[in-house]
């Protein structure tokens, strides 16, 4: 086991610990900036330059032979409240230890490397991506307008707060200038099928994309006991109802659907509600399947609010699904079959970083398994011998990725 993987994860993870046991450490908050204090650290004893851009994003160089393409990895420090130590952070300490081990077996790549911390993946802070958005060259001067979440604070006060404490550690950059070969995210697996299949190495074939919509129904308000049920316009049963048909049509169209956010106004026992507002969330590799399930979910929300006499609203978010290089998932795959590591092809159902990148570059990642598939939870954990493998596969993808 690679001590120093361990003693990376559980120092990080002891920053931002809160009261119920979890990490809560939004992006660029004080418990942010402390973690990415200790990376910037471990960074610079890896012999790493180290730069931070415009977007906050951490960026340690390796030089190589020649000057560009740059092949990356890395991943993100910030959390969801109450998370786990695992999420995100394997991914950069994987990648910082995979720098160490290149320095201590003297490896000189013909490429230069390059490790990230993004910014803001989670969007508790800010936004979603923040970070990989910036660097993909998604958004720019965006950032001036964002306000935050968590603290009431801009993102360019937040990002002067945390120049401030890292003066004479990096050099300040706008945005990294370089073009990428390929980009490379280790990451624990945040679901089960890994660790009930006994597979050690998860290769992944693609990122899911999302599509959410807030569907919002409007009824009248009315008193519990006294309006007949026959003269009622309740909007709780046809969210109700709605709910029940995500399910229903994500299982017939073989993709995950999850209702986890319902708001009921005025939210009391004795009162019929004036109206209920509920997220659903698909998600699937197949665009066209994501946009014809919301299409099947809104027609039955007015197709069953209408006998109650209810208004149905909708507003609608997409994030597109990537597919993963092939060249990338053939180099993980032949990457664990020379380290002896048993190994599956799969799809990641969370959204990371790389489905940003892949804007810019050829990305892929390597998933470890999760136990019992918990994460964004206290509980989530990986075991250290898992998190060593993950290392080494991504350790010998990115030097394949050099030829």
């Amino acid at each position: 086991m690679t001590s120093r993987i361990k003693e990376d994860i559980e120092a990080i993870g002891k920053i931002g610990k809160d009261q119920r046991g979890g990490n809560s450490r939004p992006a660029l908050s004080p418990e942010d900036i402390e973690a990415r204090l200790y990376l910037i650290e471990r960074m610079r004893e890896a012999g790493l330059e180290v730069y931070v851009d415009d977007a906050a994003n951490i960026i340690g160089v390796r030089k190589g032979r020649l000057k560009e393409p740059y092949v990356s990895t890395g991943s993100h420090v910030d959390t969801v409240m109450n998370g786990g130590i695992f999420d995100g952070v394997l991914g950069v300490v994987g990648g910082l230890e995979t720098m160490r081990q290149l320095n201590e077996d003297r490896v000189e790549t013909k490429f230069p490397m390059v490790l990230v911390v993004f910014t803001d993946e989670e969007g508790n802070s800010f936004m979603p991506f923040v970070g990989s958005k910036y660097f993909a060259g998604e958004i720019s001067n965006e950032l001036s307008d964002l306000k935050g979440k968590y603290e009431l604070i801009s993102f360019k006060d937040a990002l002067e707060r945390f120049l401030r404490r890292v003066e004479g550690k990096v050099k300040k950059i706008g945005r990294f200038p370089y073009a990428l070969r390929n980009h490379v995210e280790l990451h624990v697996e945040q679901g089960p099928i890994l660790y009930q299949r006994k597979v050690q190495i998860g290769v992944v074939t693609g990122i899911v994309g999302v599509q959410r919509a807030w569907v919002e129904f409007t009824g009248r308000q009315a008193h519990a006991g006294s309006t007949p049920m026959d003269m009622r316009s309740d909007p709780m049963i046809s969210a109700a109802k709605t709910i029940e048909k995500v399910r229903e049509i994500a299982i017939q169209m073989d993709m995950v659907g999850t209702v986890g956010f319902v708001e009921v106004s005025p939210n009391v026992i004795n009162v019929i509600p004036g109206k209920v507002r509920i997220g659903v969330d698909l998600r699937s590799l197949s665009k066209e399947d994501m946009k014809k399930a919301i299409s099947s979910v809104v027609s039955y929300a007015l197709e069953s609010s209408s006998p109650e006499g209810v208004k149905v609203d909708v507003t609608e978010f997409f994030e597109e699904p990537v597919l993963c290089s092939p060249r990338v998932v053939e180099e993980v795959k032949r990457s664990s079959e020379e380290a002896g590591f048993s190994y599956m092809e799969l799809p990641s159902r969370a959204v990371h970083d790389s489905q940003v990148m892949a804007k810019v570059t050829d990305v892929g990642m390597i998933f470890v398994p999760s136990r019992d598939g918990v994460s964004h939870a206290p509980e989530e954990w990986t075991e250290w011998e898992d998190c060593d493998r993950g290392q080494e596969t991504l350790k010998r993808t990115l030097l394949s990725l050099q030829s």
